[in-house]
Order: structure tokens, then C-alpha cells, then sequence
């Protein structure tokens, strides 16, 4: 049917791909303007980052951040132009898929690629969210593209490329590293590749990587490691044992992530892998989505992993399954691939709309899809309001979820916003930019979500409950908070504790 409507309209394969490609980032960015999910904590945070421009952050190296501040110079701070971002780095990022896989293929097959990986459940959802994963894939699919054309002997113009890809992408997230893991294998796979590490290519592009985030490296190492040691806390080497549960669940969710079909052709395509059905070029992409899943999956069976963490395995997924599809002719599992993706897209269009009204039942339970993402706004708006009544000079939360939410939705507002202490090392960038102290003079408002009024005299004389109030996170659920007015300080400000 597709090549059909091609011949019709007289348009080449990469024609139909970009009208597509455009149509639906279009539609993306529409569905933003309409969208009336609050910014998430992780993206409220990276807006805040995006007011003062670093070489790093408490817990993600600096790119997002850089391009959150030029998508608000362009377009405002609102939610639907924070997260433009990722509809828009998901049209560079399918358009690149198309380019790997007609160097590798063929245009067909480049045709489908781009599809897959545009219209994938993962790429539908994450395009509704800013994240450090969208940028993470479209550099992680540049320097693909750039590896190849080096593989099939492209000269320094395509290192310096891959050197630049490399580089941003650690920028980005330092999953990035995976991509060497591929390197790697591509070494003990293929001749051309271990020719190609002779020449001089690849190692400019190290060298152009490293230069690039060494600037990041020595902010961490004047800001006590900060990001390393975050990303590094995310495995809890204390709670390391074999959990199948835990490693099913992330298997699980890799049928998600990736797509049904995409996933668990990738996985019958590594359990083929010296089938002589499989060409070099198939392996070449199998090398790349290896390291990710294997090593995510390896750590889910011992610890925890997030469904995202492997999310650069999906790329070359992509682009393999889809031609070993197209080369075996299987065009139902093809449409099927697209069809699942179309309706993850068209159901997350609808229920962003609406996500205020939305309630599903769950095992005979109510439960508010939408509870994580909904009702920050209202809070920032109800804990304004009591600012004004009281003066407050300065307003403080207890975590980052709150903090984070009340400086980016009281942009506009006069108080200052600080963040309760919870200990002399900070766990959050907050604690460690902007902690509530002793010296914070005048009237100061906890929005907090514990009513008890005992466990802060110890830090101020006087402390009053002035108001408390419900902020709905959707039809059936809410998160309740008080607000204290507080003055006079005791002294040094230590953690509040538990909440009793």
C-alpha cells in the first residue's frame, strides 16, 4: 500500500519519510499546546538548571539544561515549549535512523527504519516530556551514522562528526560511554573494524569526545564529583543480590519501551546470532544494542534498573529488525509494528487533553494515571496565595519535589524559594544550592506535608499554622500540605526528621 501511494504522489522514499516525519512532529507539538500535564519534578528541575547556565549539575552533565534555556529564549517557559524539545529532537534523531539504514540497506528499508524508531511506544511517550534521553538518542544516532560512513571509509570531515556526537552525547547522559562497549565488539567481530582502528580516524574522534566533556569532568571535580557520585548512588551496592523478579520487570517493560515487536524480534535476532540468515551489516547494528541490554539487564537481576536506562540499545534495534522484516517480506508484522505505535501516540494525544478527568480501575480500583504528574501547579498557585497574606520573605519546601515545582510555577513571584536541609551532604541540587540557614532573616512560610507544629520550635521561636489546603492530583486523589509561618531563628538549621 505504502509504495502504492508513493508511485501515486510521484515521491521518492525520503520524500514520503520527511512528509511523515513533519506531519507527525507537527501533531506533537500541537498536542503540547493542548496538553494539561504539569512539568514533572525531573523537568521542573531542569528548567531551574536552565536559569543558570553551568558546566554540570547536582545529578545530569549540562546539555539539556543548555537547551531548555535557548527553547526558552525562543519560544517562553511555558510547559508545552520546555518539552518542544523532544518532538523536535525526535524528527533529527528518525530522519538519521533513515540515513544509517540507507547506507547499510536500501531506501525501503531506510523508509521503515524511520518509522519504527519515530513511532515507537517509547519515543510516542517520551516525546510528551523533556528528558535526558532525547538528546542522548539523537547524538547516540549521529555518531552511529558517523561510525558507519567511517567503517565504509569516510575520512576526517565524518571523525570529526563522530568525535563532536560522542562528546554532546556524554554531555547529554553518560550512558553515552555504551557506545565504546560497541566499538569494542565490533573489534572482536569485524575485520574492516579492527582495520579501522589503524587509522587515525577513530582516535580523532576520541580525542574530539574527550575534549568535550572534560570541561564537564573538572567542574565535577571542584563540585565534590556531585554528578558522578549521583549516578553511581543509583546502584545500591548494598542491596546487590539475585532478584528474578526485579530482572523479569525490565524484561517485561523492554516490550514496552521498544515496541512488542521490535523487541522480541531483536531478541530472536541475537539468539540467531551465526545464523548465516544474518548479514555483516545486521551484526553491526546487534553490536551496538548489546552493551545497554545485556549490561542493564545483568544489573536488573542484581539490583534495580529504571525501563529507560537501556534506551540506546533501541536504536539499531530498530533499524536491524526493521530490515530483516523488509528483506523477509513480512509486512504484517511490519503494519503491526506501526499500528501499535500510532495508537500509543493517538491514546497519549487524548488523554493529555484530559489528563485532570481521567480515572481507570484496576482490579476493581480507582486509580488517577496521571497522580505523579498532575497537581503542581495548583500547589504553587495555592502556596503563593498564603505567601501574599502572610509577607512571607522567603518560602521553603521539604524535598526537591516541591521545591522544584514552587520556583519553576512562582517564576513570576517575588519570595525567594529554599529548600529544608536534610543533612550535611546534600542529596539534591537544592540542598546544595539553595539551603534554608540560620541567617534567613524576616518571615519565613514551610509548605510542608506533616501538620505537626512541635518539631520546628526547635528552630524558631515563633511558629504558626496559617493555613492547609488539598492540591488535586487527579479526580480521585490529592497530596494535603499545612503551611507554618515561621520567625525569630533558634539558631543552626538540622533536619525536621520523620514526620510524627
Amino acid at each position: 500500500m505504502t509504495d502504492i501511494v508513493r508511485r501515486r504522489l510521484r515521491f521518492s522514499y525520503f520524500e514520503l519519510c520527511l512528509a511523515i516525519l513533519l506531519i507527525t512532529t507537527i501533531i506533537r507539538l500541537i498536542g503540547l499546546r493542548y496538553s494539561v500535564v504539569d512539568l514533572f519534578i525531573d523537568e521542573s528541575q531542569y528548567w531551574v538548571w536552565s536559569r543558570e547556565l553551568a558546566l554540570g549539575y547536582f545529578s545530569k552533565p549540562p546539555l539539556l539544561a543548555w537547551a531548555i534555556a535557548g527553547a526558552d529564549a525562543t519560544c517562553g517557559s511555558g510547559e508545552s515549549c520546555v518539552r518542544a524539545l523532544s518532538p523536535i529532537f525526535y524528527f533529527g534523531t528518525a530522519l538519521l535512523g533513515y540515513a544509517i539504514a540507507r547506507e547499510l540497506y536500501d531506501e525501503r528499508t531506510a523508509f521503515w527504519s524511520a518509522l519504527a524508531i519515530a513511532l515507537a511506544p517509547a519515543v510516542a511517550f517520551s516525546s510528551r516530556i523533556v528528558s535526558t534521553d532525547v538528546p542522548l538518542l539523537f547524538f547516540w544516532t549521529l555518531a552511529l551514522f558517523a561510525y558507519v560512513k567511517l567503517l565504509r571509509g569516510g575520512g576526517t570531515g565524518w571523525a570529526i562528526a563522530l568525535g563532536v556526537a560522542f562528546g554532546l552525547g556524554l554531555l547529554a547522559k553518560y550512558a553515552m560511554i555504551y557506545f565504546l562497549l560497541g566499538v569494542a565488539i565490533m573489534f572482536m567481530i569485524d575485520a574492516d573494524a579492527r582495520q579501522g582502528l589503524r587509522r587515525k580516524e577513530p582516535w580523532v574522534a576520541l580525542t574530539i569526545g574527550v575534549l568535550l566533556i572534560a570541561p564537564n569532568l573538572v567542574w565535577n571535580a571542584l563540585n565534590q564529583f556531585d554528578t558522578v557520585r549521583h549516578t553511581a548512588g543509583l546502584v545500591q551496592v548494598g542491596s546487590l543480590g539475585f532478584k528474578p523478579g526485579s530482572g523479569l520487570e525490565f524484561v517485561g517493560a523492554q516490550f514496552g519501551v521498544l515496541g512488542p515487536i521490535i523487541f522480541g524480534g531483536l531478541l530472536v535476532l541475537l539468539f540467531r546470532w551465526h545464523s548465516p540468515t544474518l548479514r555483516r551489516e545486521d551484526r553491526w547494528m546487534l553490536a551496538f544494542a548489546i552493551p545497554p541490554l545485556v549490561l542493564i539487564t545483568a544489573l536488573a537481576f542484581v539490583n534495580r534498573a529504571y525501563a529507560n536506562w537501556a534506551a540506546p540499545a533501541f536504536i539499531s534495534a530498530a533499524i536491524v529488525v526493521s530490515a530483516v522484516l523488509v528483506r523477509n517480506q513480512q509486512w504484517s508484522w511490519i503494519k503491526a509494528n506501526i499500528a501499535i505505535g500510532l495508537a500509543a501516540q493517538a491514546l497519549l494525544l487524548a488523554t493529555d487533553a484530559s489528563a485532570d478527568k481521567i480515572t481507570v480501575s484496576v482490579l476493581g480500583r480507582a486509580e488517577d494515571p496521571y497522580r505523579r504528574s498532575m497537581g503542581w501547579s495548583n500547589f504553587a498557585n495555592e502556596v503563593r496565595r498564603i505567601a501574599q497574606l502572610t509577607g512571607a520573605d522567603a518560602i521553603v519546601g521539604e524535598s526537591r519535589y516541591e521545591v522544584a515545582s514552587l520556583i519553576y510555577y512562582m517564576r513570576d513571584s517575588k519570595p525567594r524559594v529554599l529548600v529544608w536541609p536534610k543533612g550535611n551532604d546534600a542529596e539534591n541540587y537544592f540542598e546544595r544550592t539553595i539551603p534554608l540557614t540560620a541567617a534567613e532573616g524576616g518571615i519565613v512560610l514551610l509548605a510542608t506535608g506533616c501538620p505537626s507544629q512541635s518539631r520546628l520550635e526547635k528552630f524558631y521561636r515563633t511558629v504558626a499554622l496559617v493555613g492547609s489546603f488539598d492540591s488535586p492530583s487527579g479526580p480521585t486523589t490529592f497530596r494535603r500540605y499545612f503551611a507554618f509561618k515561621l520567625s525569630g531563628s533558634r539558631g543552626a538549621i538540622e533536619p525536621l526528621g520523620d514526620c510524627r
